[in-house]
């Protein structure tokens, strides 16, 4: 048995999986949390999940040492620096947008390996959305994915690439923290209220709709946004008396 084997349960899970849904199927609804994926327990507890906090621990040091190396060890202008963070910060939205509407939601392979690699990336995430554990991404996911991303800016952008890899490394924290707190969060504010009920939309009434996570912006550009309104009958059933 490999050390990588998944769990009955995700076996079972992949081979049911119908592609990226409306909503949750409904033998996924009354299993909020989901479930256990690898079969052993330490690469399950820390390499298949992540804790929230997780992502704040490597991209906060990391966005800090770029600007520094940006604006002390290149000695960029500040003002410079300033606006290549925020075209990077806005080129994650739109790498967000993209790889969401157009990859992620791309329809279940008939192969095996590929069809596990889709579950894994998003298939799984949309059958219980509310696992805590599997919002933010884990490092099996993250490592290799910021690795191609860090190499093509740098090739991109040969003079320029520390703040733009700032922005983009602050960017993709706002968008895994935006996640997990449309998720869990307590909404109190206007702005909270409005973001968990945009992306509980996405969720539970309209696979096709509200890309973007950290904000609606390429939503409204592309013409996938659509007006929240109150909870539908699957977000009901899947969330109770959190729905809302």
């Amino acid at each position: 048995m490999s050390i990588l084997s998944t769990s009955g349960q995700w076996k079972r899970a992949v081979e049911a999986w119908e592609g990226i849904g409306d909503a949750p199927a409904q033998r996924n609804r009354s299993r909020r949390f989901g479930f256990k994926v690898l079969e052993n327990n330490f690469l399950e507890k820390y390499v298949a999940t992540a804790h929230w906090t997780l992502p704040g621990l490597w991209s906060i040091p990391a966005t800090i040492y770029l600007l520094h190396k940006a604006a002390v060890v290149l000695a960029q202008d500040w003002s410079d620096v300033a606006l290549l963070f925020m075209v990077g910060m806005l080129g994650w939205t739109l790498v967000e947008y993209w790889l969401h509407r157009w990859l992620f939601h791309a329809a279940p392979s008939q192969n095996l390996a590929i069809r596990n690699i889709q579950f894994t990336l998003h298939g799984y995430h949309h059958e219980f959305p509310d696992d805590p554990g599997r919002l933010v991404a884990p490092p099996i996911l993250a490592v290799p994915a910021f690795v191609i991303l860090t190499l093509l800016v740098i090739a991109c952008f040969p003079g320029n690439w520390p703040a733009i890899l700032a922005g983009i490394f602050f960017g993709y924290l706002c968008y895994d923290w935006m996640h997990y707190y449309t998720h869990h969060g307590r909404h109190r504010s206007k702005l909270g209220k409005f973001m968990r009920r945009f992306h509980m939309e996405h969720h539970y009434k309209d696979a096709n709709s509200q890309f973007g996570l950290s904000s609606p912006l390429w939503d409204f550009i592309f013409l996938t946004y659509r007006r929240p309104a109150s909870p539908a009958s699957a977000e009901k059933a899947c969330l109770g008396q959190d729905a809302h």
